[in-house]
């Protein structure tokens, strides 16, 4: 009779733990998109890298962070980047300076493809994160820096805001990615006018 019972209740165990690891939720991988921007048909001679970049440490994790409220963050263990975050966002600056200025030639720093670099992004993100559903912000300090002479040459501050475009985290991943593309339109804004060989003035 004893081992009926402990018979029963060793199978109610192993039905309850089968029951609860086919409840565990499933994780999903998300990616920083280079979206579509204007081409420009002038091709600059500028190399250019970009990094390194500062994040707030409550970033510098692989789980996707959301805002819920003013003061708290909630950071989600089923929803995550698929690579480091600073990577991604150098990837996207970089494809986006590129489209810009119309060259191939903008890197991540440090890159082994080009020693030689006329200028160099160094950047601050302050914040960039938001509600799911809701808005998202990217706050930034960077500078320009003339990399064969080490002269700064600008310092800027700059903050994107954009309502996002559903509640759900494939809609906030292509939120920051919008918000990351408007930054990168202004870095290349501000190399356009900048001589290649650095030197400027």
């Amino acid at each position: 009779m004893t081992d009926r019972i402990i018979a029963k209740l060793l199978i109610g165990v192993a039905l309850a733990t089968s029951v609860g690891c086919s409840t565990t939720p499933t994780a999903r991988f998300y990616a920083l998109s280079v979206q579509g921007g204007a081409v420009s048909h002038v091709k600059s001679a500028l190399v250019v890298a970009v990094g390194p970049v500062e994040m707030p440490e409550y970033l510098d994790r692989p789980q996707i962070v959301t805002r819920v409220g003013e003061n708290r963050l909630s950071v989600d263990e089923f929803n995550r980047w698929g690579g480091r975050l600073d990577e991604e966002i150098v990837h996207v600056l970089t494809q986006r300076i590129g489209q810009r200025l119309g060259t191939q030639h903008v890197y991540g720093y440090p890159s082994r493809v080009s020693a030689q670099t006329d200028y160099r992004i160094v950047l601050a993100l302050r914040r960039f994160d938001g509600n799911l559903g809701g808005e998202v912000v990217l706050d930034v300090a960077w500078s320009l820096i003339d990399d064969r002479s080490g002269q700064v040459v600008a310092i800027r501050q700059a903050s994107y805001r954009q309502a996002s475009g559903g509640a759900d985290f494939d809609a906030y991943a292509a939120t920051l990615s919008a918000v990351l593309a408007r930054l990168g339109d202004d870095l290349g804004a501000a190399l356009e006018s900048l001589p290649a060989g650095g030197a400027a003035r």
